[in-house]
């Protein structure tokens, strides 16, 4: 089967139908430095001859969208904890364990949710994590009890596991040549859902019960199965799985909706061999043990193929940055509320007393706290849009984990309500830069066929750390524990900084590989015409 065909961006039905046919070849065939005149092409290439257009800004739109639906979700975090405990009178622990409620089902759906992707597709995936997300979630908000909360959450977090998944079909339909930078980019609208969540909770809680901004933050997983039916499957994921036709059809619209050519060649995996892909060379890319598995079977057979030779260094590392990046990034955004200040030489307690009516008296300066540090996500991201491709994802990722921990370090004692805050913007802005490196370099890191079953498991991982930190970040603090909560807090990125040179790849400009068997990418800065 093959591509081709250059037909009128403006007659769909013309250029769909003439792309069945090998093309003459042109100029702009492959503008990376890819040479396809052995007439085959892989799907990384037909991307990059294509280019990036309005296709691409419309998924990087949609799955922004995602990003800022589980933001909204995580964020919230801050307030339902204060205002359940005021509600039904919860201990400390009570408080930390809805946090931790939400993370356990994160762990659970970020691998089941992983491998439905790979194994069904990343549509099917996403689309039973966002129906899951939006019901569990409108659910919560009708919580007659702390126990159906504490479950409700839980079920919360398992659909937002899913959120790989989306990220996944994202950067499959990203150009090599500037895949990094979107995918640090797209996490601006994390931040928009962080200020967002921030704003709302300011509007509602004051007044109103915690229950509808509980409601309200669950609406934007409706929007995103509004406009689920534009969004295509992954090319790649389809060429992995046999269906050529499928994937030609996709990259045949892909070019159509940027108004480009469809490139030339037939198409074939990411392989040595280059050979043309039919259904049976691709049955030859997949791995044999996972022939035919289904259920718990395949899933275990795909999940021991991360711990190949070739693969387990990657996934060890990925799991303990998953996790030390979520431990201080969801712990910061916990210890927003919850760090006492120094003001004319009293300790004021951040913890908010509760009113008779049963609703948390947070002051202003509490909302104030969590919006200017949600803000302090964007300079952060900035600085990642800036180094990930100038200086590689290695670096980039080090340099901001140890800014963190050293923004963290003087946290130990109590500080003036101005400094408490600058260093929290310093801390939030760093780690959130690193952890959109994390999410961009992950999944490069990973074949197709285990891409997001790779960054599912990684996912997880970085929930176990999200579990543990309201217990560092609440129960500790609570208890007069501040000096070990901080310097947990600081110690785990410091260290995981240091650890960024213990990966196997730098996987700047590289081609993403499609099987395990795949060829190494090589670099665009050193592929011949």
């Amino acid at each position: 089967m093959e591509l081709g065909g250059v037909a009128r961006p403006s007659d769909p039905e013309h250029h769909a139908s003439e792309s069945s046919h090998l093309l003459d070849g042109g100029s702009n065939a492959v503008r990376d430095g890819v040479d396809s005149h052995d007439g085959h092409i892989t799907v990384e290439e037909a991307i990059e001859t294509i280019g990036f257009g309005k296709f691409q800004l419309g998924i990087l739109a949609y799955t922004g969208l995602a990003w800022l639906a589980d933001a909204a979700e995580m964020i919230l975090l801050s307030f339902i904890g204060p205002a359940a405990r005021c509600e039904w009178g919860l201990s400390s622990f009570e408080e930390g364990a809805i946090s931790s409620a939400v993370f356990a089902g994160v762990f659970v759906g970020a691998y089941v949710w992983g491998f439905v992707s790979d194994m069904k597709g990343r549509r099917l995936g996403f689309l039973a994590t966002a129906l899951f997300t939006f019901f569990f979630g409108l659910l919560s908000a009708w919580s007659p009890t702390y126990l159906f909360l504490l479950l409700a959450r839980t079920f919360v977090g398992f659909g937002l596991g899913g959120s790989s998944v989306v990220f996944s079909l994202c950067m499959e339909f990203l150009p090599a040549s500037s895949r990094g930078f979107w995918l640090v980019f797209m996490e601006v609208l994390w931040t928009v859902g962080s200020v967002l969540s921030a704003l709302l909770a300011w509007l509602i809680l004051p007044n109103h019960s915690w229950r509808i901004l509980v409601a309200v933050s669950a609406l934007p997983f409706l929007l995103l199965l509004v406009f689920y039916s534009w969004v295509p499957e992954s090319p790649r994921y389809l060429m992995v799985k046999g269906d050529v036709e499928g994937a030609r059809k996709v990259i045949s619209q892909v070019a159509y909706i940027n108004g480009a050519p469809v490139p030339t060649g037939s198409l074939s995996l990411a392989k040595s061999s280059h050979q043309t892909v039919d259904r049976s060379t691709v049955a030859d890319g997949l791995d044999d043990k996972t022939k035919g598995s289904k259920g718990i079977k395949g899933a275990w057979e795909i999940f021991l193929q991360l711990f190949s030779p070739e693969l387990k260094l990657t996934t060890i590392l990925l799991w303990t940055f998953f996790f030390a990046n979520a431990f201080t990034y969801y712990g910061l955004v916990l210890l927003t509320t919850q760090l006492p200040v120094k003001s004319h030489d009293k300790l004021i307690s951040a913890e908010a007393e509760c009113m008779p009516d049963g609703r948390p008296g947070t002051d202003v300066s509490s909302y104030k706290a969590v919006l200017i540090t949600s803000l302090a996500e964007l300079p952060g991201l900035v600085v990642a849009c800036l180094t990930v491709e100038r200086f590689g994802r290695k670096a980039s990722l080090g340099s901001l984990l140890l800014g963190t921990g050293l923004f963290v370090a003087p946290l130990w004692k109590p500080l003036s309500e101005g400094l408490t805050t600058t260093l929290m913007f310093g801390a939030r802005s760093c780690i959130m830069g690193a952890f959109s490196i994390l999410w961009a370099f992950a999944p490069e890191l990973y074949p197709t066929k285990l891409r997001s079953t790779g960054l599912g498991t990684s996912n997880s991982a970085g929930r176990v750390g999200g579990f543990l930190c309201p217990f560092v970040a609440i129960q500790m603090m609570n208890n007069g524990h501040r000096i070990l909560s901080v310097t947990l807090f600081s110690a785990v990125p410091l260290i995981t900084s240091i650890a960024t040179l213990l990966f196997p790849v730098e996987t700047k400009g590289l081609r993403l590989a499609d099987d395990i068997r795949s060829e190494k990418p090589a670099s665009e800065d050193h592929v011949g015409v």
